[in-house]
């Protein structure tokens, strides 16, 4: 996507270090004001397939260098914007309860280094349901598989849907990202259209 337009400053390219149709989307639609060329790289995580709390910070972080060294090699030097995406479940206390909640973290690091992280609002997810990938395995399963494989309704991939307030796991992205796209205009690294 390139919406630079003829002798304005041109687009500034956003490397997504990720292939999910559904975190390329939202990074679409969240800086689609903006003067970018949206890139999708496969990045790795090194972490488990359900990451659990600060694991989730260290995947998008894994992903964030991945995808910088990918983008570096294919020649290019100018300046850029790489957006890693990594879900995970937090144990914590809500109103006296333990509980368990998806959060995505997102990082937004720019051609310089600095990283600006975000969260996505939190979800709760069927403690029965984290129990059951807990036992087997959280390195090999997510707590959305295990959550499809009980309701045939639910998508592996956005539980979030099936959950209340019954809203897709792109909606939560585009917001924070949103967010994070604001403050990149702000700090003067980002220009709209």
């Amino acid at each position: 996507m390139n919406l630079s337009a003829p002798g304005s400053k041109p687009a500034i390219d956003i490397v997504v270090g990720s292939e999910s149709t559904m975190k390329i989307s939202a990074v679409e639609n969240a800086f689609a004001c903006y003067k970018v060329n949206v890139i999708a790289t496969k990045a790795h995580s090194g972490i488990n397939s359900q990451p659990v709390e600060n694991e989730t910070l260290t995947g998008a972080g894994n992903r964030i260098k991945d995808a910088k060294a990918k983008y570096q090699s294919t020649g290019h030097n100018a300046d850029f914007l790489l957006v890693a995406i990594e879900n995970g479940i937090f144990h914590e206390q809500v109103n006296g309860q333990e509980v368990w909640l998806d959060k995505a973290v997102v990082i937004v690091e720019t051609s310089d280094g600095i990283q600006y992280i975000g969260k996505t609002s939190p979800v709760l997810l069927p403690a029965e349901c984290v129990a059951i990938a807990r036992q087997r395995g959280f390195e090999n399963i997510t707590v959305g598989q295990v959550m499809a494989e009980v309701d045939s309704t639910v998508q592996h991939d956005d539980p979030h849907s099936s959950l209340p307030p019954f809203k897709p796991r792109q909606e939560y992205l585009e917001e924070t990202l949103v967010e994070m796209a604001s403050t990149l205009e702000r700090d003067k690294l980002i220009n709209q259209v």
